[in-house]
């Protein structure tokens, strides 16, 4: 299938009122995988939004790809690059300007701030080169942070280049990075990741790589046994249903259950929105002692 080449010329966006935005995110209190998770949010959103359009280019068995690559090697780089549809051309404008909401808030992306904010948090330079699903023209933008606000500059320029409407995409290479993820932090990088986009991987809908590695969730396995004392007893899977309703359309379910064997640092709840681990990932479980 073939898709119809859209053109849709623009040589500038407005970051504005971003400036002075901009040069304090680099000060906010992330911790790496959840500043890289906003980049996976964005390609998990734009591939559920364009999903038909997707499965009709290429099969109902087509899946998201997203692959991180970290060259740890001073001053370091990090790159993201997806295969979901896209920035498109209605969405460019307001993708880059700073607290400019998505028209549909109802799914992982709320705010309009992920990017931005992660992007700037890990870099004073980073660009962002996209291909939208049908449309004709690759786009990159860049953003220097510090000759911006030195500057003071409200719009950016936008390079385009001719490309096959068929293809889809998005990259943000990040430069000069102000954080630079070491040995023992992609190793958490990895645990974290895993956790947080458990669901989508388990079914089928996101392939999660960090360079080579393709990241594979494994779920715990649960306490089978009788209870405690009672050896001769019959034995019981320890696992409890979980069912709360708030009213006014708010729920929670889910379960408790134990792991076999126990661990302690990975004890507590995972909790999750719209399929995606809000709190509770790695070895951050949600628990609260009782005293």
């Amino acid at each position: 299938m073939s898709a119809k080449p859209v053109s849709c010329k623009i040589e500038k966006i407005s970051i504005r009122p971003g400036v002075s935005v901009l040069s304090v995110l680099r000060h906010l209190n992330y911790k790496p995988w959840f500043a890289l998770a906003e980049f996976v949010d964005n390609a998990v959103q734009s591939f559920l939004d364009q999903g038909e359009a997707l499965k009709a280019l290429h099969g109902q068995a087509c899946m998201l790809h997203v692959r991180i690559d970290i060259d740890a090697d001073p001053p370091g780089r990090i790159s993201i690059k997806d295969t979901a549809a896209g920035i498109a051309a209605q969405d460019f404008l307001r993708a880059f300007r700073p607290a400019a909401l998505p028209p549909n808030r109802t799914g992982l992306c709320e705010f309009g701030m992920g990017m931005k904010s992660a992007a700037c948090w890990f870099a004073p330079r980073w660009h962002v080169r996209t291909k939208a699903l049908g449309e004709g023209v690759e786009r990159t933008v860049r953003f220097d942070i510090d000759r911006i606000v030195h500057d003071q500059i409200e719009e950016l320029d936008i390079t385009e280049a001719p490309a096959d409407p068929g293809q889809h995409f998005t990259e943000v290479v990040l430069e000069d990075l102000h954080h630079v993820p070491i040995k023992k932090t992609i190793g958490k990088i990895k645990e974290h990741l895993t956790d947080i986009y458990r669901v989508f991987i388990r079914d089928g809908l996101l392939e999660l790589q960090l360079g080579d590695e393709t990241l594979t969730y494994e779920e715990p396995r649960i306490l089978h046994a009788p209870y405690a004392g009672d050896s001769a007893g019959l034995p019981r899977l320890w696992r409890k249903e979980i069912r709360f309703d708030f009213g006014g359309g708010l729920s929670v379910a889910g379960f408790a259950a134990l792991r076999d064997p126990g661990s302690y640092a990975r004890a507590g709840f995972a909790l999750f929105r719209r399929g995606r681990l809000i709190q509770g990932s790695g070895d951050e479980g949600c628990r609260k002692q009782v005293k």
